[in-house]
């Protein structure tokens, strides 16, 4: 079953405005397809998931004129081998009612959070969350992990992403066009959002592909590939039912 755990950063509270549950639904597909728990790579190699965890933050309803209401919180996504892979609750927060032109927020932890002392941080950070790096202080953002089989040899496959510069914005938010609209009602919302696995494995460095007969893509931690895998989740969002979405290609970790 999904491990969820949702750590409240601040007070959160309206002005004379009515506020309503907010969630953001998580549904990993395989293009088209439910993902299944098995990742191909542009190689065409097979990986069988065995973990995959990843940290939602920095969530924001966007106005008409692209200005933002913040709902803080911070969720640790945990799926196991058997998933769920499909509706996953990946957020849960209180919005006010209303309008907007869509949504965003970042896989990863903020800046401001992700170099404090892991020992004294409460769940879903801290040392026991298994997404911090003891020897690179700060948060694994995104932890893909599973067994690959090339020839006779098992490969033990990790994705790993963290650092900084790698928190990824996802927007899925358009001012002119309406496939991007959420509407908050007093019942509150549920965001269904969408994410291509595929597209993690779908490019290797330097427009080449993502080939596990190459040692660099077996154990990823950091520089090059970590980038790429950064840029390969950038495009992988979308809102169920709308357009692709645009992930923010700030390395520096900006929005």
């Amino acid at each position: 079953m999904q491990k969820s755990t949702l750590l409240t950063l601040a007070a959160f509270s309206f002005t004379s405005v009515v506020a309503a549950p907010l969630t953001l639904d998580l549904n990993i597909m395989d293009g088209v397809a439910p993902f299944d728990g098995t990742l191909r790579t542009s190689a065409d190699q097979d990986i069988k998931t065995t973990m995959w965890q990843m940290y939602i933050s920095n969530v924001a309803l966007v106005k008409a004129d692209g200005s933002e209401v913040r709902i803080p919180g911070l969720n640790l996504i945990k799926l196991g081998a058997d998933g769920p892979f499909q509706n996953i609750m990946a957020f849960r927060g209180d919005a006010p009612v209303g309008d907007y032109r869509g949504v965003r927020f970042d896989v990863g932890v903020p800046r401001d959070l992700n170099h404090l002392d892991a020992s004294t941080q409460a769940a879903p950070l801290g040392v026991d969350s298994g997404m911090f790096w003891a020897w690179n202080p700060g948060y694994i953002f995104s932890r893909y992990e599973g067994t690959a089989t090339l020839g006779n040899q098992v490969l033990n496959v990790a994705l790993h992403m963290g650092g900084d510069q790698r928190c990824l914005t996802v927007n899925l938010a358009d001012l002119i066009k309406p496939g991007t609209a959420v509407k908050v009602t007093d019942q509150g919302a549920a965001v269904a959002v969408k994410l291509d696995a595929s597209q993690m494995v779908a490019s290797g460095v330097g427009s080449g592909k993502f080939d596990l007969s190459d040692p660099k893509y077996v154990q990823v931690h950091g520089g090059t590939v970590a980038d790429q895998l950064y840029l390969n989740l950038a495009g992988a969002f979308s809102l169920m039912n709308a357009a692709p979405s645009t992930g923010e290609m700030d390395m520096g970790g900006k929005k």
